[in-house]
């Protein structure tokens, strides 16, 4: 009977240090994920593909477009600023000397000041700006789309694009995304 009694307290001694250690395990992990920074960009990654806001079906009405034009949109990256805009950008069919990129801002007025500081202005416009180089700016409220290439190659997609852009941006009310 103390065989047993010892028997019993050595496994309910081991359960409990296996129990202890499992969810010791767990927390290591736990926090070396987020050190490795994973937790965040699984959290991104949730929020881009599921997220209630603007940029999804933005970026959705753009593909879409795109890809009735048999443009593909290839290598999406993003990267958020300080002042809580982010930017999408997109290689054009692979090639990197056509890119596009979507500026999504927290408000009209810091999307107006952005793009100026960004693309220069000429006139006040943005566009007029674009004209005399190989962009192709289209924006309203909060979203800017921008169509660049490289000047060996310039304004291969253009047309397209400025199609493009005016859909998406007339099919979208980016002035209130809630």
């Amino acid at each position: 009977m103390r065989w047993w009694a010892l028997g019993l307290s050595a496994l309910a001694a081991f359960t409990f240090t296996a129990g202890c250690s499992d969810s010791q395990r767990r927390m290591v992990r736990e926090e070396v994920d987020k050190y490795n920074m994973k937790s965040y960009n699984e959290g991104n990654a949730r929020q881009l593909n599921r997220g209630a806001t603007l940029n999804v079906p933005l970026l959705k009405a753009l593909r879409h477009e795109c890809s009735a034009r048999g443009i593909r949109l290839t290598h999406e990256t993003y990267a958020e600023g300080l002042n809580g805009n982010i930017t999408y950008s997109y290689f054009i069919n692979g090639d990197a000397r056509h890119f596009i990129l979507v500026h999504v801002y927290p408000s009209e007025s810091e999307r107006v000041e952005e793009m100026k500081e960004m693309y220069g202005a000429r006139n006040g416009s943005v566009q007029i700006a674009a004209a005399e180089e190989t962009s192709v700016i289209a924006q309203k409220g909060k979203a800017a789309l921008v169509y660049a290439s490289s000047r060996n190659r310039m304004n291969e997609y253009r047309d397209d694009l400025e199609e493009v852009f005016d859909n998406v941006l007339a099919r979208m009310n980016v002035q209130d995304p809630s």
